[in-house]
């Protein structure tokens, strides 16, 4: 059996329909169709295609599905503003794909356990405490908790520094309405967190980005940019950077602060990957706590449906950081916070990181194999692989094709904060598989395809 046939049988082709939708896909994540630019009419593209109407129509709904497009009776079919940040939900899976694309826990340790708290809620002292309105940062026992959970990022803040915030996406959005305003420059590696561009267009703040090496951002092209900008604050993930695997070097997070010191910049360091990592080297926040605001949270570890994350801010500022938990959620919420801090004090939580690091070596093991001889970065502890596509290969071209094989990835295009040049790669959520079997089988799909060489998906017959 062929190479071609064997990936026919193990994948097949999706749907037609699914295949223009990751075509279309593809070019709205690179920025060729930009915001608000409107989708060609249904039955034009049907004629241009020679498909069926239906078979657009169903790819347009597809793409709505994703909040990547939204119907308008007056202008049509028109790219969302917010289409730089994909969905992330796994209860709406499309049938017949395996879906990479997700930074989520490797191991379900988190339902049983789950299951077993409940029960046991109604006999904490604190359960009368969750019919009640609580403090916009927490109240003080879920902060104490708070500190045991961080300190396995290096270091133990204080408890009147830290704001619980409902995940890490809000307390980015805490700081960002803290401390920058519109028209501000925030400087971040050239491939970041696509939150924050979803932060960029809300609060109108300009991301400048610069690249990065071995050992983390780039600081000669941070100071570059401070000498033509006004800049404002940094925004970096110095533990395995999503998407490209990257843990700075001490030195470089050393040079990082001296520069942000010069230049009286804000510090944003996103951690929420540094408890995965165990020893290592310290946190921005240890380095340069009078300017830095750290992130960490439990959705990578546990479970996002957990939604806990901590800010800790720097010295006497918690509490105006605090002002906008209340002006955008009023408070955390006090059931899973509640969860969360039995957790953290009682082991719980130590033991779930422990099982997820456990699969992750596992995961990381098979990946390595089955992608040997391709060039990618990985870590044994943490949860996506970033893959380099060899020539001719694009990336936006390569999710698209995968994706008519049943496998969904995320492009790098996905992750730039410009429109800058970056290398042509895709991000693998090896811990987004429903088991290693599946993994399996998708890595198998991606080596297949990557022999392969680029076509066009749907054309003319």
């Amino acid at each position: 059996m062929t190479r071609t046939n064997a990936r026919q049988k193990s994948s097949g082709r999706l749907p037609a329909y699914l295949q223009l939708a990751a075509e279309i896909e593809a070019k709205i994540r690179a920025g060729e169709l930009a915001p608000g630019s409107q989708l060609p009419p249904q039955r034009d593209l049907a004629k241009e295609r020679l498909l069926n109407v239906s078979t657009v129509t169903r790819a347009y709904r597809e793409l709505q599905n994703l909040n990547l497009v939204v119907g308008s009776t007056r202008r049509g079919t028109i790219v969302r503003a917010e289409a730089a940040m994909p969905r992330v939900d796994r209860a709406t899976k499309t049938a017949g794909v395996i879906d990479l694309t997700v930074n989520r826990p490797a191991v379900e340790d988190f339902q049983q356990r789950l299951a077993d708290v409940l029960p046991k809620l109604a006999e904490d002292p604190r359960f009368a405490q969750m019919q009640e309105y609580q403090p916009p940062e927490g109240p003080a026992w879920a902060r104490e908790a708070a500190s045991h959970w961080i300190s396995l990022n290096g270091f133990n803040p204080a408890v009147e520094d830290i704001v619980v915030t409902s995940g890490a996406q809000h307390a980015l959005l805490a700081v960002i309405s803290s401390v920058v305003e519109p028209g501000d420059v925030v400087v971040s590696d050239r491939l970041t967190y696509y939150g924050l561009k979803a932060l960029a267009a809300m609060f109108r703040f300009r991301i400048v980005g610069v690249g990065t090496d071995e050992e983390g951002l780039n600081v000669s092209e941070l100071e570059a940019v401070c000498d033509r900008e006004q800049v404002r604050a940094v925004f970096t993930t110095p533990s395995l950077h999503n998407p490209t695997v990257t843990t700075m070097s001490e030195r470089r997070r050393r040079d990082l602060v001296d520069v942000c010191e010069r230049r009286d910049l804000v510090i944003i360091e996103d951690d929420v990957y540094g408890p995965m990592l165990g020893e290592r080297a310290p946190a921005l926040l240890t380095l340069a706590p009078h300017r830095t605001y750290h992130i960490s949270a439990l959705s990578k570890a546990l479970a996002p449906g957990l939604r806990i994350g901590y800010l800790t801010c720097p010295p006497g500022l918690a509490l105006v950081t605090a002002e906008a938990i209340r002006t955008t959620s009023w408070m955390p919420a006090p059931i899973p916070l509640l969860i969360a801090t039995r957790w953290l004090e009682d082991g719980t939580a130590k033991a779930i990181l422990k099982a997820q690091l456990t699969e992750l070596r596992a995961r990381n093991a098979l990946a390595a194999a089955l992608l040997s001889g391709h060039s990618f970065s990985a870590d044994p502890r943490c949860m996506f692989i970033w893959l380099r596509l060899p020539a001719p290969w694009r990336s936006e071209d390569f999710t698209a094709t995968l994706r008519a094989h049943g496998v969904a990835v995320m492009p790098a295009s996905a992750f730039a904060c410009d429109r800058q040049p970056v290398e042509h790669a895709v991000r693998i959520n090896i811990g987004c598989a429903s088991s290693r079997d599946e993994l399996a089988t998708a890595l198998r799909i991606i080596v297949s395809t990557l022999a392969d060489r680029p076509r066009a998906l749907i054309g003319h017959a």
